[in-house]
């Protein structure tokens, strides 16, 4: 008697009937692989490599800086798996991450910053500059309001949004006298002046002093304020992703179970404008990923797209919080772990709830893996979680 011989394996299905899974299907898939040429192999094993107590990862774009949380710092893995400190940690909150022209950005809430290709650190969020005090002395001035403010000048070149103005009604012959100019550790102090019953704000320059006094004509000053308004990344957000030019940072809101993702100035990603810079999204944002076309935005019970003006709602169900998503490469489509399974956007689909179904864990980080020829989604689960179908 002839027995059937299964040529190719098809992969792993355990929602259908197994009884009824014609020849090739796995009802059962542990601890194996199926190659790219549908044989079924013993999947390779895992040696540890870092003896750290790794609280999380980030790699590069370019695969040449790998960066791990520890419960006290940010380190770079360096060759022969040692780690070197770059950056310390006052949280063990999990530190989500985006990078922008090599430079990496990181964020948990509490800490924040901006590593550069270099491992140098600096400040992503900014100290906000205080109200200055003005009044008149004598002077050249001709009569009117007079207003000032100030901004810092960051070492790397970002200047912040600005203090709340302050004005003072000269009369003619009068000079404007600028006092508490503040002096911050670390950032330069920029003051501008709005002359004579102007709403415009020009640069007066540099001041390293706490006073000055301005008695010119608004020819001697220079370039127009551009960060009125603006202000620091909100503390309280965790999870952040740069699209379109633009930085994201979602802060959940539990008390009306919404999440406010704000986003950045464009090309200013140390800008944020608190009173429209935000959309709203129903649930807990654990997830934002990049597409072409949208942003992709995980919650804990659904999935959406943002195209920069329009919020789609694309499925009934969540994401895993961790690290969720990765992009292919190949296709620069995006693969995306969720509460049932792996999808891919855009267009949304999901791959793989018609034959499989698992717990999908309480934390998720995956990765593709090109190996032996082939390449591999690899979601990497703490254990935990309801299969949302699974066959008993």
């Amino acid at each position: 008697m002839a027995f059937p011989k299964i040529t190719r394996f098809k992969g792993l299905n355990n929602v259908a009937d197994p009884l009824r899974l014609k020849l090739g299907w796995l009802s059962v898939a542990d601890n194996v692989d199926i190659s790219n040429t549908a044989a079924l192999e013993t999947r390779r094993g895992y040696t540890r490599r870092v003896t750290a107590a790794v609280t999380g990862a980030f790699n590069t774009s370019d695969h040449r800086r790998v960066y791990v949380t520890t419960p006290d710092n940010i380190s770079r893995l360096m060759p022969g798996n040692t780690l070197q400190v770059v950056a310390p940690l006052s949280s063990t909150a999990r530190m989500h991450w985006a990078e922008v022209n090599k430079r990496v950005y990181f964020n948990n809430g509490v800490d924040s910053g901006i590593i550069s290709e270099d491992d140098r650190v600096v400040s992503w969020r900014w100290p906000e500059p205080v109200a200055l005090g003005v009044s008149g002395v004598s002077g050249s001035l001709p009569a009117g309001t007079y207003q000032a403010l100030c901004t810092y000048l960051m070492p790397d070149g970002r200047e912040t949004g600005a203090s709340t103005a302050s004005a003072v009604i000269l009369p003619e012959g009068s000079g404007l006298q600028i006092t508490g100019v503040p002096q911050t550790a670390g950032v330069t102090t920029l003051v501008y002046i709005a002359p004579a019953n102007s709403s415009t704000f020009q640069l007066y320059g540099p001041v390293t002093s706490s006073s000055l006094v301005w008695s010119a004509t608004p020819d001697s000053l220079g370039t127009n304020l551009s960060t009125a308004f603006l202000d620091p990344l909100p503390l309280g957000t965790d999870v952040i992703q740069h699209w379109r030019g633009q930085m994201y940072a979602a802060q959940y809101m539990p008390a009306i179970n919404q999440t406010a993702v704000w986003f950045s100035e464009p090309l200013g990603y140390h800008l944020f404008n608190l009173n429209s810079g935000y959309l709203l999204v129903p649930g807990h944002v654990l997830a934002l990923a990049p597409t072409e076309s949208d942003l992709i935005i995980g919650t804990d019970v659904g999935i959406y797209a943002y195209n920069g003006e329009r919020l789609d709602h694309l499925a009934p169900y969540g994401v895993v919080p961790g690290w969720a998503w990765v992009i292919d490469e190949d296709s620069e489509k995006l693969l995306l772990w969720t509460t049932r399974g792996v999808c891919r956007a855009m267009p949304f689909e999901n791959l793989t709830q018609e034959y499989v179904s698992v717990p999908p864990g309480r934390q998720a980080g995956v990765a593709l893996v090109r190996a032996d020829g082939h390449k591999k989604f690899v979601a990497n689960l703490v254990a935990g979680g309801t299969a949302f179908n699974q066959r008993q």
